[in-house]
């Protein structure tokens, strides 16, 4: 096959390739000036089918069933975009190991949250998220996450 035959695949499609996998964490939120609001774990499962991502987090809250959240995006060149009736946003590559995500739910129209996501190694990510309500910050959380390798993600949807 020639050079010019094979598919094209954007800088965001391979990011995202090459992180697909299951990782387990631990969200920290915080008020602006650092309180502690709450603390809990996590387990996030990725995949990536052609154009399309797919991800399901997994919130576990001592005392709590798990809350299981799905989402499915649609990658685009170097953007990807998640939008369903509940949920809206568009995630930018910044660079090759650093997203920004803004997004918000479209129940809330007064809440947005922007994420960073950056990768260190391919075992290791942070992610931020600022909360802002109209306007005004409110909510930081902090995400540590450790890749699972030896485990796979669960089929959905």
């Amino acid at each position: 096959m020639a050079r010019h035959d094979l598919p094209q695949f954007s800088r965001f499609s391979e990011l995202l390739a090459a992180i697909a996998g299951v990782w387990e964490g631990t969200y920290t939120h915080l008020e602006p000036a650092g309180t502690l609001i709450e603390r809990y774990g996590s387990r996030q499962e990725t995949r990536l089918r052609g154009e399309d991502w797919f991800e399901r987090i997994i919130y576990s809250r001592d005392g709590q069933a798990p809350e299981v959240l799905d989402f499915k995006a649609r990658i685009t060149g170097d953007t990807v975009t998640f939008d369903d009736p509940d949920f809206h946003g568009v995630s930018y590559l910044v660079e090759g190991r650093m997203t920004v995500f803004p997004y918000h739910w479209k129940s809330n129209p007064g809440r947005e949250i922007v994420e960073i996501i950056t990768l260190a190694t391919d075992t290791y990510r942070t992610r931020l998220w600022q909360t802002f309500d109209n306007g005004v910050l409110t909510r930081l959380t902090v995400i540590e996450e450790t890749r699972r390798l030896e485990q796979t993600p669960d089929e959905w949807f």
